[in-house]
């Protein structure tokens, strides 16, 4: 089993790997840099869905031409948008897992609400990785802690933040055929 993820941040392919440890501790995984799709700030559920989808689709595409048989090999896309719920402005993250069948596995969480300091200019057209950066001094932030690594001090890291969902997207996938044994 191969697994491919559209992104060569650290981060998701981290979470990935750690997503994936216990049930497949020798499971190969490699990122590859492909396009979204989407804006470089995903705004709704809509676009961060698709654009994980579309990284997962991408990914699985460019990882089978590596193949040199018939061994399996997932595409895992992730992707982090915002969400408008009233007047608020929340963070979200959507998981899209692909075997190159006509299934997609898809999962979502991570919601929690932006503080204005931050949904403001995100309302306004800027994409939360720069801003952050700004707002901190801090470069590349990311790939490392992320967004709710700032805002919660390091108690959780971008990187916890995605494991869960993508274990959820992943796990779908690994029991798909679960209705078979009510047979």
């Amino acid at each position: 089993m191969k697994l491919f993820v559209g992104s060569t941040n650290p981060v998701k392919v981290n979470a990935v790997r750690s997503a994936v440890a216990d049930a497949w501790p020798d499971v190969q995984i490699e990122g590859f840099s492909v396009e979204s799709g989407v804006p470089e700030q995903p705004y709704g559920d809509e676009e961060t869905e698709q654009g994980a989808i579309n990284r997962a689709h991408a990914a699985l595409e460019r990882g089978q031409k590596l193949l040199e048989s018939d061994e399996p090999a997932l595409g895992i896309g992730l992707e982090g948008g915002v969400i408008e719920r009233g007047d608020t402005l929340w963070s979200t993250v959507w998981v899209a897992v692909t075997d190159g069948s006509d299934q997609i596995f898809l999962a979502n969480g991570a919601r929690f609400p932006l503080h204005p300091v931050i949904a403001e200019p995100i309302k306004n057209g800027r994409e939360m990785g720069p801003l952050m950066e700004e707002l901190v001094g801090e470069d590349d932030i990311r790939r490392k802690q992320g967004m709710i690594g700032i805002i919660t001090r390091n108690f959780v890291t971008r990187t916890e933040e995605y494991i869960g969902i993508t274990k959820m997207a992943i796990g779908q996938w690994h029991g798909r055929d679960w209705h078979s044994d009510l047979e």
